[in-house]
């Protein structure tokens, strides 16, 4: 989760890694390194593994968010961590790469 000017973006983790939409499809995630899944609250055991899907988001007003009790964090991800996500999505922006945001109305 990350809040940009009053917005929530939501990225989904997974336990699997994100399947081709389309054949050949290639999708954009990053694999959570065990240090990170400790910090956010994942799970320490070590043959876990956990994905951060990167083209798959959905935004929502801060204001309007009811899905979740509360947004106090749980953990967060390192700064490192978060800027080699943020640097991986920004290149794939700019390389208009399929990205599927649902913005909540």
């Amino acid at each position: 989760m990350m809040e940009v000017n009053g917005w929530l973006y939501l990225f989904p983790i997974s336990g699997q890694a994100p399947q081709p939409r389309e054949p050949g499809e290639e999708r954009l995630y990053e694999i959570i390194p065990e240090t990170e899944r400790h910090r956010v609250g994942l799970g320490a055991e070590a043959e876990k593994v956990s994905h951060l899907i990167l083209d798959d988001y959905n935004k929502v007003k801060l204001d309007e968010l009811y899905d979740f009790e509360s947004v106090t964090p749980v953990g967060s991800f390192s700064p490192r961590f978060l800027e080699k996500v943020a640097r991986r999505f920004i290149n794939a922006m700019r390389d208009r790469r399929p990205i599927a945001g649902l913005t909540r109305r």
